[in-house]
Order: structure tokens, then sequence, then C-alpha cells
């Protein structure tokens, strides 16, 4: 009877050591799907701030090139006034020399003519025939007007490499952000794909220990997870769908109660067959069940118990019969609880 006893408590310390491993690995698997969600919320965030700076640098940078492309229109335009008042004055200056050279060529023909000078001429003609300065005041209205052309931004090639640099600049910058948005969707399209494999997987291996529970359960029959969004499993919903034996193949909701209890018990230990755990806690699962589902209930449970512990919370004394421990409380005086735990041996075993 010690031997026995030594050997449980042995065994109870190596079942809290597994707790205890189980719910460090379970710990550890939450805070890495909390760090990958992290993750995917802070990528998506910095996706939409990214999208939102980039337009606003587009939009200025918009802003800029138009700003450029006026600044280029004027300068050709002001080369090209430039360029004609340079001409005119060309032309000007060209037609004073021969106006020059025709009062040199006017003052050598007085001479020799009239062996007079110019100027003895005009002395010569009447004031009221000498002609008016319109001329003159034409002259130094043109010599003017080209003077005030002469005033030409020479800054505006300096102004242009400036917005030219600047230019440049905010294209390297809408060039890098683009690189940083195409890195964060491809860092975002990993964890969906990787989050996609092992949720099919894992759909995969639950449905198959779910068919062969539920085969169990009801001597036969099928049973099948589907999802009823194929094309975007981690938005998808997921349908069970069963056909007992001698029965169509229907939904969940169109099974009986005690059906529909066996259907869920079978979902539940295909999940558990999925991801094992030392001991287990069922409050009250055989209430819907009646006599004949719950000796398939019991039959499974006898099946199963020497793998993992399974607390039981029932009024039933069918499902205690499969107990190998019954701890109740009874209330034999008001106010006062007792608590009592029972053994049973079960046929065939022998008592140490």
């Amino acid at each position: 009877m010690k031997a026995r006893e030594k050997n449980l408590s042995a065994k109870g310390l190596s079942l809290q050591e597994e707790i205890q491993s189980c719910d460090k690995d379970k710990i550890k698997i939450k805070e890495t799907i909390e760090q990958l969600s992290q993750k995917a919320k802070k990528a998506e965030k910095d996706r939409e701030k990214k999208e939102t700076e980039l337009a606003q640098k587009e939009s200025h940078l918009q802003k800029l090139s138009q700003e450029q492309e006026e600044l280029e229109e004027k300068l050709e335009e002001l080369k090209k006034e430039s360029e004609d008042r340079k001409e005119e004055r060309v032309q000007r200056e060209i037609s004073k020399a021969e106006t020059d050279r025709d009062l040199v060529n006017l003052e050598e023909s007085c001479w020799q003519d009239l062996k007079k000078t110019i100027q003895e001429v005009k002395a010569e003609i009447p004031e009221d025939k000498i002609p008016d300065k319109a001329i003159e005041d034409k002259l130094a209205e043109a010599e003017e007007k080209l003077q005030k052309y002469k005033s030409v931004n020479l800054m505006a090639e300096e102004e242009y490499e400036i917005q030219k640099k600047r230019y440049d600049f905010l294209m390297q910058e809408k060039k890098d952000l683009r690189e940083s948005i195409d890195t964060t969707r491809e860092a975002i399209k990993k964890i969906d794909q990787e989050s996609k494999t092992q949720f099919l997987k894992a759909l995969t291996e639950v449905n198959t220990h779910f068919q062969d529970v539920f085969s169990l359960l009801f001597g036969g029959g099928s049973a099948e997870l589907t999802l009823s969004d194929e094309g975007h499993p981690l938005e998808s919903g997921v349908e069970i769908k069963a056909q007992p034996p001698g029965k169509k193949v229907q939904t969940l909701s169109l099974l009986s109660g005690g059906e529909k209890s066996l259907t869920s018990l079978a979902f539940f230990f295909a999940l558990f067959r999925y991801k094992p755990t030392p001991f287990c806690v069922l409050d009250e699962v055989d209430a819907a069940l009646d006599e004949s589902n719950l000796k398939k209930f019991l039959e499974l449970m006898k099946k199963i118990k020497e793998q993992t512990q399974f607390i039981i919370i029932t009024h039933n004394t069918k499902t205690m019969e499969v107990a190998d421990y019954i701890h109740g409380t009874t209330m034999a005086e008001p106010n006062i609880t007792s608590l009592y735990s029972i053994k049973l041996e079960q046929r065939g075993e022998k008592v140490s």
C-alpha cells in the first residue's frame, strides 16, 4: 500500500510538473501570438503613416514641379525678350552708324558742292523750316526702354539649380518611402501566409480526429469541419457537418439535443487530441444525454481516462460508476457543509 501511495505521489508530482510546463508553453504561445498581432498592427500603422506622408510629399512635390515649370516658362520668356531687345539694339546701332555715315557724306557733299559746312547751311535756313525734335524724342524714348529691358534677373539660373536640388531630394524621399511601404507589405504578407499555413494544418489534423471520435461515439457515421469562406480562411467561420448512422448529412443546428451534445463532445475531444493536456475539467457535459448516448460517452471516457486525468462535475450515477474517485459535499446540519471522498474499486482490481 505504501509503495502504491509513493507511486501515486510521484505520478502527482510528475503531473504537476507537466501542468507547469504546459502552462509555460501556453503563456509562450500567447505571447508569440500577441507579439505577432502587435507587429502586424504596428506594421499596418506604419504603412498608413508612410502612405499619408507620401501623399503629402507628393502633393508638395507636384506644387514645386508646377512652380518650377512656371519659372522655366518665365525664364524662357525673359530670354526671348532679351534676345529681341538685343536685336533691336543692334539694328538701332546699325541705323545710327548709317546715319553718322550719311552725315559725314553730307558734310563732304556740302563742302564739295557749296564750299560750306552743315552748320553754315542750317544757319541760312529759316527757323520755321527746321524739322521738330520728334525723331530725337523717339530715339530717346527707345533708349530709355532699352535700359529697362536690360534689368534681367541674373539669379534665375542659381534659383533654378536650388529648385532642382530640392526636386531631386524629394524624388529620393519618395523612392525611399515606396521601398519602405513595399517592405512593410511584404512582412504583413509573410505573417498572413504563416498564420494561414498553421491554421489550415491545425484544421486538417482536428478534422481527422473529429471524424475518428465521432465514429467512436456514434458507432459509425461521418463528420466534417468546413470553412464557410475557403478563399479567406483567416476571416472565415467554421461549420460542423455531421451524419449519424442512418441519417442524412446535417448541420449542427438540425440535430437532436443528444446528438448535438455528442457531436460537441466529439469536437472537444478532437481538439483535445490535437493539443492534449495533463488534466481536463468537464462540467455536466452528460446532462443532455439520454441513456444510450450516455453509454457511448462513458465508453469513450473509459478508453481515454488512462491517458489524461478527467475531473467531471455531474449528478448522474452512471457517470459516477466509471470514476476512480468521487468527491461530494453534503449539509447534514444547517450551515455546516461536510466533504466526502470515496475511492471506487473497479471490478477485477486487486486492493493492495
